[in-house]
This record gives C-alpha cells, structure tokens and sequence, in this order.
C-alpha cells in the first residue's frame, strides 16, 4: 500500500461500524480487492469490534423486574401517564448509550482519550485475540512508520505479554495502541502519539478514569502506559519501555 492509499485502523474501524463516508467507503472496497494486507487487517480488527461490542454489552446491567403494583391503583393510574414515564425511561437509557460513544474528546486532552478508550477492555477483549508472532511484529512495523518511532524491538516487561499494536488517531494526529496483558488478565496499554507540540516532560504518575496512567515526553513523542493496577509495577514497566524509547 503506497503512501497515498494509505488507510489506518480508525478508518477501517468506522467502515467496519458502517460510518464511513461514501468515498472513504468506496477506497476501501477498492483497496482491499488488491490488497492482502489490508484484508488481514480487517479480519483481526472485526474480532476485536466484536469483542469490544460484546464486553460493553455485558457490562451493562439488565434493568429491575416492573413491580408488581397493587390493585386498587391499576385502575386509576392513566395509561398516557405510563406511557410517557416509559417513553422518557427509554430515551434516558439510549441517550446515555449512544452519547457514551458519540460525546467529543474529554477535556483533558488525548489521555483522555486513551483512558475512555481503555475502560472498554476487559481481559476477554484480549484473550480473544491470538496472532502468530510474525503478525504481531509486522503489526509493530506498520505503527512504527505512522509515527515516526522504532517500535520493532520493545523491551520485554516481567508480567506483561504483548498482545498487538493498531493505529488510531486524535484530533488529526496518529496515535498507536500497544495492547498487552498481565498474567491476572488485566489489560494494560502503551500508547504513543506523534505530536511536535508536546514538552518535555518525565515519568509522571497519575488517575485517569479511574486507571492508573504514568506519562512522559520526549522527542516530539508523548507516552501514555495505563492499566487498572497498582501504580508501583504500572512505574516499573512505564521506566523500562522509557529506558528503551
């Protein structure tokens, strides 16, 4: 895939969800008729969509049973009343759904975003996901051009098993996702962006959406590790991917 023609895991995200724009649309099915790449791509990102979409919907909880009401006041409760408390139920409840995937960027800028993001994974979203090695670094490759940033040879981290990289972006900028998995399951993420206007900025530790995150700058890169952990081995981790990065 040349550069022109390049299509990122965001994009292909929104054609997978049936939001993408006609034309975008339209260079996808072209691409993906020439291109095997592009079509492994996609592959591994439906299961991830799908495993996304399924650990949401288990977390929501299942409504109360109706109480029973008693007879007396069956009579008397107008039916327009009822219909329009159901109505208003519903309407509450989609709101809230949809406006949780459809609201703007959090203030707190591309962390976040990272941090929203991250509270969709649960440990099933990574135990389906099992790639030969050899896609995994390709996949690491691949992210690596979008950012500028030699990622082919991360440090192995005690506890931690790399599960796969994709591309997402924010606000016009290339953002990458390096999923991995501690042995209790948890998800935990390395996510770098590609941002000039980032300062220099070392190992800080802090809460992010209820996640504990560390950051840091350097070299025009800003690095995010986020995991729901203990902010001690989440410190350790985050100072061997820096020592190496």
């Amino acid at each position: 895939m040349t550069e022109g023609t390049w299509i990122s895991d965001e994009d292909l995200t929104a054609y997978l969800d049936g939001e993408a724009e006609e034309a975008l649309c339209r260079k996808i099915d072209k691409t993906l008729a020439e291109d095997t790449d592009l079509q492994a791509r996609l592959s591994a990102l439906t299961l991830d969509v799908d495993a996304l979409r399924a650990g949401v919907l288990a977390a929501v909880p299942l409504p109360p049973p109706m109480p029973t009401l008693p007879a007396a006041n069956r009579s008397r409760a107008p039916l327009g009343m009822f219909s329009a408390g159901l109505a208003a139920g519903l309407a509450i409840g989609a709101f809230t759904f949809a406006t949780f995937f459809t609201k703007p960027a959090p203030r707190d800028g591309w962390a976040g975003f990272v941090a929203s993001y991250q509270k969709l994974y649960t440990a099933e979203t990574l135990n389906a996901i099992d790639q030969p090695a050899a896609e995994t670094q390709a996949q690491l490759l691949r992210v690596s051009e979008a950012i500028g940033l030699d990622l082919g040879n991360l440090p192995a981290v005690d506890g931690l098993t790399l599960k796969r990289a994709q591309i997402l972006g924010f606000k016009g900028k290339p953002l990458v996702q390096i999923a991995y998995q501690r042995t209790d399951g948890t998800p935990v993420a390395l996510c770098i962006i590609l941002s000039p206007s980032q300062d220099p900025m070392p190992l800080t530790e802090s809460e992010n959406k209820g996640l504990q995150t560390v950051r840091w700058n350097r070299d025009n890169h800003g690095f995010l590790l986020i995991g729901d952990m203990d902010p001690m081995p989440l410190k350790q981790a985050a100072e061997v991917f820096a020592a190496a990065l």
